[in-house]
């Protein structure tokens, strides 16, 4: 994958035409390549109703880029001894999320590559569509149960161990797993998919409780999350680490440990109802970039502006999307 440099010129522009066809307020997008920053650009409203435009202070639900994130913190932890990513997760204490016997055998490296064959969500307990390690099956349950682990093994929050070993060494200031009332004027409002401004939220993808989830809860600015992926794509050890696993997810889709892969494109969708997002980077060109979305249609928005900025084909990649509950 490469950014097309010429091109960025008119990004915005391309931005603007697919939000106003997809009915999708505001952006925030970023691009980067070889530790240069490119482009950081915002577009639109942070809040249509009161006029208030996205800046690069805008907050962003990030939904499913936490679990990029997250899957990096595993990786610090394992290197330093707290979690071995080949051990069943049952053996840590933690009690197992369903009763199937087979879900005994579940590692975090299975978590991480979806391949636990636990659903997305559900009721416990859960059941499996098949074995660990026999297939693919995209489980926002799977890294909630990673996380619970991580802290019983750290007896830290997971909001403060990303604090320490992301957030801060990564100079990332505007990054938070749980809300807090300073967001209450920086996170974006969002649309519906008919174009309607949704009531304020005060939690991510509007659940209930303060609690951090390694599945969706990060709040972050574009302007902070390219610094994340930014660092991994100038790191050829976590390129490698993350592809050291590779489930076929669907025509031209694998997953490794926390990304998605294309094409030699490490990726990751994010979709918290309003709250539309994608990130991508490429180890080999050092080309990285994240878009944030306000609008329930942001799919469609980041998809053409990639288009617009890359050579990145994303058909295989949405196609395996829409199979995702």
């Amino acid at each position: 994958m490469h950014i097309l440099s010429n091109n960025l010129l008119r990004v915005a522009s391309a931005a603007r035409t697919s939000m106003a066809e997809n009915r999708v307020p505001g952006l925030a997008m970023a691009f980067l390549s070889k530790g240069e920053v490119l482009l950081r650009e915002t577009v639109g409203l942070q809040d249509a109703k009161k006029g208030i435009p996205v800046t690069e202070e805008t907050y962003f639900e990030a939904a499913s880029l936490t679990k990029a994130v997250f899957s990096y913190l595993v990786k610090q932890l394992s290197e330093g001894g707290v979690i071995d990513l080949d051990a069943p997760l049952v053996s840590y204490g933690m009690p197992a999320p369903s009763d199937d016997p087979r879900f005994f055998a579940a590692t975090a490296k299975h978590v991480l590559s979806h391949g636990t064959g636990l659903p997305n969500w559900g009721k416990l307990p859960l059941a499996l569509s098949f074995a660990p390690g026999e297939g693919y099956s995209y489980s926002g349950s799977g890294y909630r149960y990673l996380q619970q682990t991580v802290e019983k093994l750290t007896g830290i929050r997971l909001d403060e161990l990303l604090q320490r070993h992301v957030f801060d060494p990564l100079g990332m200031e505007r990054a938070a797993m749980i809300w807090t009332p300073a967001m209450r004027h920086t996170l974006a409002a969002t649309w519906d998919e008919e174009g309607q401004q949704e009531p304020p939220r005060t939690t991510a993808c509007h659940t209930s409780g303060m609690e951090p989830n390694a599945a969706y809860s990060l709040y972050v600015t574009a302007a902070d999350y390219i610094k994340f992926v930014g660092h991994l794509a100038a790191d050829a050890e976590t390129a490698k680490w993350i592809s050291q696993v590779q489930n076929s997810a669907a025509p031209g889709v694998n997953w490794g440990l926390g990304w998605g892969m294309t094409d030699g494109c490490f990726w990751h969708w994010g979709d918290n109802g309003g709250f539309k997002s994608f990130t991508g980077f490429d180890p080999v060109s050092g080309d990285a970039f994240v878009i944030h979305t306000n609008g329930s249609n942001g799919l469609r928005v980041c998809f053409d502006v990639i288009a617009a900025a890359t050579d990145l084909d994303t058909d295989p990649i949405n196609r395996m999307i829409k199979t995702v509950d």
